[in-house]
């Protein structure tokens, strides 16, 4: 087993404790993939039989994927390797609870070795749940590495217009770090600009303790590229001269998005 808990702590479990756990002090290092010059030692490590617990919060680590090594007692650092794949979506959501600005995950490599990728992070909201309605869409899910506060709290979101000036807000349940949010689609087809081929529109949580909001993605799982992966249903909309299709998508970046496009039925 290998895992990250929600408090950064490195859990290891051996299956093999006979060559070289047994009889000696535990020690690891991480070395980074890209700079070998860059090797730093895991001083808080605490080991029991074939567990090890080693507490990686207060290590300062550049962004990328480091090596987890074993330090034997002649001192040689050894590759720790691993059948565990690293990931569990239900430890994903614990990990999301906590609000951080450095995100560790474990990783196998091709080699099944065990790897350590740090990654900078920014509070979020992430998606759980998309539906299209006839003339809405409503999206659920958490707050992601920000404060959560227990009970209701007040909320909206946020759909801008990329690159053009249109709004449209809409109120949101958030209870416990839960939101839940219905987003009309009439106000968006209101505002569609037919000099654009794709009018897009971001989304962002706003709730009072983050001033800049919180723009809305699905980066818990480790599925990449959802752009070209995800394809959700669209809904055709009259607007004052033409048919709008309006279907949410994830950006290149994972992140949620309307589109609306003007209907290649045109007008009905």
């Amino acid at each position: 087993m290998s895992r990250i808990d929600n408090r950064d702590v490195l859990e290891l479990r051996f299956q093999d404790v006979t060559s070289g756990l047994a009889g000696e002090r535990t020690a690891l290092a991480l070395r980074h993939r890209e700079d070998a010059a860059k090797t730093v030692r895991v001083t808080n490590v605490r080991s029991e039989g074939g567990e090890v617990r080693a507490d990686l919060g207060e290590l300062s680590l550049d962004d990328g994927t480091w090596e987890v090594l074993w330090i034997d007692r002649d001192g040689r650092h050894n590759p720790v390797a691993t059948k565990d794949p690293g990931f569990s979506l239900a430890e994903r959501e614990e990990y999301l609870a906590e609000p951080r600005r450095r995100e560790l995950r474990v990783i196998r490599d091709p080699e099944g070795r065990l790897r350590l990728r740090a990654t900078s992070v920014a509070p979020y909201a992430e998606v759980a749940w998309v539906e299209v309605g006839s003339r809405s869409v409503t999206v659920s899910g958490v707050l992601a590495y920000a404060p959560r506060n227990e009970g209701h709290t007040t909320a909206r979101v946020l759909a801008s217009q990329r690159e053009r000036s249109g709004s449209v807000v809409s109120d949101a349940a958030l209870v416990d770090g839960k939101f839940t949010c219905e987003i009309p689609l009439d106000p968006i087809v209101a505002a569609h600009d037919p000099d654009r081929a794709h009018n897009e529109w971001d989304l962002w949580l706003q709730i009072p303790t983050d001033d800049a909001g919180l723009r809305l993605g699905a980066h818990a799982d480790d599925i990449v590229g959802k752009k070209k992966k995800v394809v959700f249903p669209s809904v055709l909309l009259d607007g004052a001269a033409d048919t709008i299709r309006i279907r949410p998508y994830y950006t290149v970046d994972d992140e949620l998005s309307l589109l609306a496009t003007v209907g290649r039925e045109g007008r009905r």
